[in-house]
Parts: structure tokens; C-alpha cells; sequence
């Protein structure tokens, strides 16, 4: 387990790591993990969504429902 103070360190800890997003219409998106921020705007690069594929995506947090890492 990660030793994190915040829930927000736990993203931080894992930049240029692999992660699923999960968005809220049941749709997931996996990709590295690039940047994010407070309001859980992620970037990810080398993503996935379905079958289509993306060099860079900007996911805005309104639409994440969590994130595994």
C-alpha cells in the first residue's frame, strides 16, 4: 500500500505510471498517467478509450467518477 498523507499524493506518486480512469457514463480510459490537478483534470498520454487510441488525452475531472492506480 502507498504511504500517502492525501488522496491527491497517491496520484502524485504515480506520474508516468500506467492508470484506468473510470468515468461517470461507465466508459474507462486507460493510458500514463502525465498530470493532473486539484479539480482531477488528468492528462494521459498513450491512451485508450474503447478501440480507439490517443498519443495525448485531457480527461476533466467533472466527468471522473475514481481512478485506479
Amino acid at each position: 500500500m502507498m504511504d500517502t498523507q492525501r488522496p491527491l499524493d497517491a496520484l502524485g506518486k504515480s506520474i508516468n505510471t500506467n492508470i484506468t480512469v473510470f468515468l461517470k457514463d461507465g466508459k474507462e480510459i486507460k493510458g500514463r498517467l502525465k498530470a493532473y490537478d486539484l479539480h482531477m483534470n488528468v492528462a494521459l498520454e498513450n491512451a485508450k478509450l474503447g478501440e480507439k487510441e490517443y498519443p495525448m488525452l485531457v480527461v476533466r475531472g467533472d466527468n471522473v467518477l475514481y481512478v485506479s492506480l
